[in-house]
C-alpha cells in the first residue's frame, strides 16, 4: 500500500476529522494511520494523546474484526475502552462522541463482529461502530 502524505498545514482538528471520515467509511487501517500521526504530534502521553490512542486502538480492533481475529479484536477493544474517557474537556474532540466510541469498544470486547470479514481492499463499515 502506498503511503500518502497529508498536508503539513493541517491542524490537529483536520487530522482528527480526516481519520474520522476514513473510520466512518470502513477504512479502519487508514484511520489508524491518520490518527497515529496526530497521537505523535500530541506527545504520546498527554490527556489528548491518550484519548487519541483510544481511538487508534478502536480502529485497530476493527481491523482485527475484519481479519477474523477475535483475540486481537478483544485485546485492542479492551484497551480502547480504558483510554476513551467521555467528558474530555479538550476542544480537539468536539464533534466526536467519545461515549459512543467507548461503548463501541465495549461491544467489540464482549462480542467481536468477526463474521463481517471482507477483503482488505474493500472498506466495509462494521455495524454499530461510532466515533
Amino acid at each position: 500500500m502506498q503511503q500518502i502524505s497529508l498536508p503539513e498545514t493541517w491542524s490537529h482538528q483536520d487530522h482528527l476529522q480526516w481519520g474520522r471520515r476514513l473510520f466512518e467509511h470502513g477504512y479502519y487501517w487508514e484511520s489508524h494511520e491518520a490518527w497515529e500521526h496526530l497521537w505523535l504530534e500530541l506527545g504520546r502521553t498527554s490527556e489528548e494523546a491518550l484519548t487519541m490512542k483510544g481511538m487508534i486502538k478502536l480502529a485497530a480492533s476493527a481491523v482485527k474484526c475484519r481479519e477474523g481475529n477475535s483475540t486481537g479484536a478483544i485485546r485492542h477493544a479492551l484497551r480502547a475502552a480504558e483510554l476513551l474517557r467521555p467528558g474530555s474537556n479538550s476542544v480537539l474532540f468536539e464533534g466526536c462522541n467519545l461515549k459512543a466510541a467507548r461503548e463501541s469498544a465495549k461491544r467489540i470486547a464482549e462480542s467481536p463482529p468477526v463474521d463481517h470479514v471482507a477483503p482488505s481492499d474493500q472498506p466495509v463499515p462494521l455495524p454499530g461502530l461510532q466515533i
